[in-house]
């Protein structure tokens, strides 16, 4: 199974961690884009990188977990988003790296 960059960034994270990781902790805490000055427009360079690294990130999260190598380990409530683990599977992977 070949992994992005970005699932590999991502599932490295999950692993590392001992307590279940938010959606949007994962680019918080990946995120390599300096973030967009708070009144740049929808068309500056910086705001796009920084939204397009973003979304990526997101996207590998939602990646892994069809892929078996992460799982939801705390369900959303209404208040709060999901929280994702690694799987068994995603540290086999990891370890064969």
């Amino acid at each position: 199974m070949t992994l992005t960059s970005y699932e590999v960034q991502v599932l490295h994270l999950l692993a590392a961690s001992a307590e279940p990781i938010g959606t949007f902790e994962v680019p918080d805490r990946l995120q390599k884009q300096p973030a967009p000055d708070l009144d740049a427009p929808d068309e500056d360079p910086v705001r796009a990188a920084w939204t397009e690294e973003r979304l990526g990130l997101v996207q590998s999260l939602i990646g892994l977990c069809d892929k078996g190598l992460a799982d939801v380990a705390v369900p959303a409530d209404g208040e709060h988003g999901d929280r994702f683990m690694v799987t068994d599977a995603g540290r086999s992977f990891l370890a064969q790296q």
